[in-house]
């Protein structure tokens, strides 16, 4: 009985004692000296973030840029079109330029826009357009016409957001001058 109880016992120890000094050839193990960034996971992770992908390409695909966002602009006053087009109407081309309001019944210039992206445009100050009793005579002759006055971003959908910049001298802004346009102009327009 003692024989059979020592070699019991020898089996057990040795068997256990096996598992803690052998080397394992499993699959499970990686060699971290062969792992690199391009190493792709399994199959299924690789399909998944694959196709995660490419849900993500339509979706962008699927936002056009404004087809054409040239014409004529009304103001949006109080989430209404402004009544007068006198002063809260803007109109959009890239081929010439076209008069803007800076103060109503008293000045007005005349202004180029150029496409910069899909949905957004600069405008620039071309010249004065005419004046009548300004508040205050601007000096329009130093202002630069290579710097934008303004920029357009044009919405899904059809309207177009204006942000006054102001007028510019050797690519400053003059401040003396930064709010006229800023009450009239800046706002959201909606295509007429």
């Amino acid at each position: 009985m003692k024989k059979i109880f020592f070699i019991l016992t020898a089996v057990v120890l040795f068997s256990c004692n096996d598992g803690k000094t052998g080397s394992s050839d499993t699959s499970e193990r990686i060699d971290p000296d062969t792992i690199s960034a391009d190493t792709l996971p399994p199959g299924n992770l690789q399909e998944e973030r694959d196709a995660v992908q490419t849900e993500k390409e339509v979706a962008l695909s699927e936002v056009e840029p404004m087809k054409s966002n040239l014409g004529k602009y009304r103001k949006l006053v109080e989430n209404k079109s402004a009544a007068d087009c006198s002063c809260e109407c803007i109109e959009i081309s890239y081929n010439h330029a076209t008069e803007w309001c800076i103060d109503k019944d008293k000045m007005y210039i005349n202004a180029m826009c150029k496409k910069t992206g899909d949905n957004t445009a600069d405008v620039y100050f071309v010249s004065a357009s005419r004046e009548s009793s300004p508040d205050r005579v601007l000096p329009w002759n130093e202002f630069d016409t290579n710097t934008p006055v303004a920029t357009l971003t044009f919405q899904q959908d059809g309207s177009a957001e204006l942000d006054w910049l102001g007028f510019s001298k050797n690519g400053e802004v003059v401040t003396d001058y930064a709010l006229y346009g800023k009450k009239t102009l800046e706002g959201t327009y909606k295509k007429e």
